[in-house]
């Protein structure tokens, strides 16, 4: 799979890039009254208020430190036929490259919140399920995030 590479925490991780729609500079973020600390905030992009998850808040890894190489990657919402995006923020969002997917009895076995390990030349690398992580965060978002048109 080719995957887009980054960092939450102390954890590398991976996520497909055909799940990605654009990676964008860290912007200013409004901030969202009554939303979870893991909830950054939100911006306009393209005429669209996009809600930014802060992965390293979501993994109870602090805040995504203010690097140069931190990001927000956008990703469509999972069957939105409007087109909703989520941000997800990050550190070291710089590379693309081919990754080996563990098989699925080894992602089933070894299978943290940020998706099943798998080796590689610099150690473990975790695949994570977009589609998984945003509807965990729609269910722990109290509906902020819940699907459609506008959210």
């Amino acid at each position: 799979m080719l995957a887009l590479t980054f960092q939450v925490g102390a954890d590398r991780v991976a996520v497909d890039v055909r799940r990605v729609h654009e990676v964008v500079p860290r912007v200013r973020l409004a901030p969202v009254s009554g939303a979870p600390a893991w909830i950054a905030g939100v911006f306009v992009y393209h005429g669209r208020v996009v809600h930014v998850i802060d992965l390293h808040q979501l993994f109870r890894a602090g805040s995504c430190p203010m690097h140069l190489s931190s990001r927000i990657i956008l990703v469509p919402r999972p069957g939105d036929a409007a087109g909703s995006l989520v941000g997800l923020l990050a550190t070291q969002v710089a590379e693309i490259r081919a990754v080996s997917v563990p098989p699925q009895a080894d992602r089933d076995a070894d299978r943290s919140d940020l998706g099943a390990a798998t080796p590689d030349g610099e150690g473990i690398l975790r695949i994570l399920d977009a589609d998984k992580l945003l509807e965990r965060v729609a269910r722990e978002s109290g509906g902020l995030l819940a699907a459609g048109p506008g959210s």
